[in-house]
């Protein structure tokens, strides 16, 4: 609840967009915010618990219309501790105009292992093959952007997962105004540097998906 709310106070949701969930360790189980239900109203037992073929078991509402990504990811990845979907609008834009996020800030390096944002294409949200194409472009990287909808994250908990969000949007919000003063293209993080960081981001854990 309040990392949900706190996406909207950063302006990556806005009302009730994106999703949050996070594995219950030791189980088959996890929590996964409701449908439609405003972050501003959201209270604990509003949140919901599915199994890992994504059918309720504990809660009043229905679970999130994308909760078919979530619980194929966890499937996909037992590793992944927590998932997290919002809406950003720089990352947005630069998708929609097929522009790809580079190497552009540290945080997002570092967050992202150097491997960046794998891209799923425009497909209908909560559908299976939406879901697959989600967990495919997984394989090799920890946050995908879904073209025309927004980013989907996974972590070792929900900060991390949520964390990786916060950097790519940091990211894209850098790189839109940077193509917006540009004379030239803008400046990219040498690769050199960029090697560096991924070596110290595995070092320290910071680029473990999990």
């Amino acid at each position: 609840m309040r990392l949900a709310r706190h996406a909207e106070s950063l302006g990556l949701v806005s009302y009730a967009q994106g999703n949050l969930s996070a594995r219950i360790l030791g189980t088959d189980y996890v929590l996964i915010t409701p449908s439609g239900v405003p972050y501003s109203e959201l209270e604990p037992q509003d949140i919901v618990t599915v199994d890992l073929a994504g059918r309720p078991v504990h809660g009043a509402l229905e679970p999130s219309s994308e909760t078919i990504v979530h619980v194929m990811t966890y499937q996909a990845y037992p590793q992944v501790g927590a998932c997290v979907h919002v809406e950003p609008p720089y990352l947005n834009a630069l998708a929609v105009a097929n522009v790809p996020l580079p190497n552009v800030l540290g945080n997002f390096v570092y967050l992202f292992g150097g491997q960046g944002l794998g891209v799923v294409p425009a497909l209908c949200s909560g559908t299976r093959e939406f879901a697959e194409r989600s967990v495919q472009a997984l394989a090799h990287h920890f946050g995908v952007v879904w073209k025309n909808h927004g980013l989907f994250c996974v972590g070792q908990d929900l900060g991390h997962a949520f964390n990786r969000c916060v950097a790519a949007e940091q990211a894209a919000r850098v790189y839109y105004l940077a193509l917006l003063l540009r004379q030239t293209s803008p400046d990219l993080i040498p690769r050199d540097v960029e090697e560096e960081m991924v070596e110290i981001a595995r070092a320290r854990g910071w680029a473990r998906p999990l």
